[in-house]
């Protein structure tokens, strides 16, 4: 009898221990973490956020991974990078995401609305207003990025057959693997014009630096809203997610109207509200 009592106060013991080491099971989480794979076009907003985020979970290590969206979708999917949770620049990505089945049900969210510009060498040397501007002879190159991976080509493509230029300006388009080659390459002056994110059309490097207008780009125009279907930033947990309720916490949080404030300021806005880039103190 005291053997079997004692075997039994070692196995309570251990029972205790292995849930206090979060191996309680099925459905268990790690509280004390989150992990994010996050854009590398949504630096400044983000990291704004978070710091709000963070002020109402301190108890809360949030570990973010910067990257170019098309690395992260590839990583996600290949099985690569394990997130608890990732954000987007579009609906494309998030769709490729969750066709790979790695979407937690229910989680995919959109938070922030998102545009496109035109963009053009700071001297605008084809003189280029509108979208109709990019038949002209004096545009001889315009770069995209690739629409079969970045939400922004594929919403590119669509604004200029709506528009019903295509057939004219196909030739002419310079498809760019990620959002940021296709821009600087415009900036470089190396293209005529360049369609992208319209928040891209400012520069974002370092956390808590405010919007600013890059030296050597402009926006000639903002892509009429008529011309493609409007699309947002989205999120979602995935299904392997170690803490999906902190996960799904972060997401409600950049629904909130102080994060939504947050990204508005930073350009993420409908293709028919353009709003002018004033830096703005850092609290």
């Amino acid at each position: 009898m005291r053997r079997t009592a004692l075997w039994l106060a070692i196995l309570a013991a251990a029972a205790a221990l292995a849930l206090a080491a979060g191996c309680g099971g099925q459905g268990s989480t790690t509280e004390s973490k989150l992990e994010v794979m996050v854009p590398c076009g949504q630096i400044g907003p983000f990291s704004e956020t978070l710091k709000l985020f963070q002020a109402e979970n301190p108890d809360l290590e949030i570990d973010w991974v910067m990257e170019n969206m098309v690395p992260i979708v590839m990583k996600i999917v290949d099985g690569v990078a394990h997130p608890d949770v990732f954000l987007t620049m579009g609906d494309l990505e998030a769709d490729q995401i969750e066709q790979a089945g790695l979407i937690m049900e229910g989680t995919r969210v959109e938070y922030a609305e998102n545009s496109l510009a035109i963009m053009v060498p700071a001297g605008n040397p084809a003189s280029v207003e509108t979208i109709e501007d990019l038949v002209k002879p004096e545009v001889k190159t315009i770069t995209i990025p690739d629409p079969e991976v970045n939400s922004v080509g594929k919403h590119a493509v669509e604004a200029l057959k709506n528009a019903g230029i295509w057939e004219q300006v196909e030739g002419k388009v310079l498809f760019a693997r990620f959002a940021a080659d296709s821009k600087d390459t415009a900036a470089q002056g190396q293209a005529e014009a360049s369609i992208g994110y319209y928040p891209c059309a400012v520069e974002v490097h370092e956390p808590g630096e405010s919007p600013t207008q890059p030296k050597m780009l402009k926006v000639a125009a903002q892509v009429p809203a008529e011309l493609y279907q409007p699309f947002s930033c989205e999120g979602a947990v995935l299904k392997e997610a170690k803490n999906p309720d902190a996960g799904k916490k972060l997401l409600a949080f950049l629904q909130t109207p102080e994060a939504q404030d947050i990204f508005r300021h930073w350009q993420f806005i409908a293709s028919d509200a353009p709003v002018p880039v004033e830096p703005r103190e850092q609290g």
